[in-house]
Parts: structure tokens; C-alpha cells; sequence
């Protein structure tokens, strides 16, 4: 039994159609799947907390902070590229950054 090239790639073409498949069955199920998702995520996050407590305040301060980051990223524009960028981080940021620290490194401290 020898492999040839033509039937590696009738193998990886083959491979493709099923995983593009895949992904437009998935696109199809994605609103039902947030949905579900969506109803049980107080469950979860109440799951999470008690396995990592302070996890649902890490995430929303880390998101809230990248928001923060990416705006400023995306008005300097070029200019961020060229010259590098300082992003000013107002009292709140500063406050909620604070409020999560010993959460953080005790998260940090157990990995």
C-alpha cells in the first residue's frame, strides 16, 4: 500500500468540506447555544466563585481595564504602533483593580 500525494490531498480536501460543515452546523445551533448558555450562567458563575472565589470580579475588572486599554490603543491609532502608548487609568479602574488584587494573588499563589 503506497501514499501518494494525490490521495493526501483528497484526504486533507475531504478533511476540509467535513470541518466546514461543522462550522456552518455550529453557526446554525450559536443562538440556541447562547441561549442556553445565557439561562444557566448564573449557575455557573455561582459554581466558579465558590471554586475560585472572587473570579466573577477578576474577570469584570480584567475586561473593564482591556476596554480601557483598547480604546486608547485604538484613538492613538498609528501613533501607538510608532511610539508606544501610555494609557491613564481613572480613580475607578484604579479602585476596582484594587478590590480584586488579594483575590488575584491568592488565585495566582494556588497555580
Amino acid at each position: 500500500m503506497s501514499i501518494t500525494f494525490k490521495g493526501i490531498a483528497a484526504k486533507i480536501v475531504a478533511a476540509a468540506k467535513d470541518f466546514k460543515l461543522a462550522v456552518l452546523k455550529a453557526a446554525d445551533e450559536a443562538p440556541v447555544i447562547v441561549a442556553d448558555v445565557q439561562k444557566d450562567a448564573p449557575e455557573v458563575e455561582a459554581l466558579v466563585e465558590v471554586a475560585f472565589p472572587g473570579a466573577a470580579a477578576i474577570e469584570s475588572t480584567a475586561l473593564n481595564a482591556f476596554e480601557v486599554i483598547a480604546t486608547a490603543v485604538e484613538s492613538a491609532g498609528p501613533a501607538a504602533t510608532a511610539n508606544g502608548l501610555s494609557v491613564s487609568l481613572d480613580k475607578t479602574v484604579i479602585a476596582d483593580i484594587q478590590k480584586v488584587l488579594p483575590a488575584l494573588k491568592a488565585f495566582a499563589a494556588k497555580l
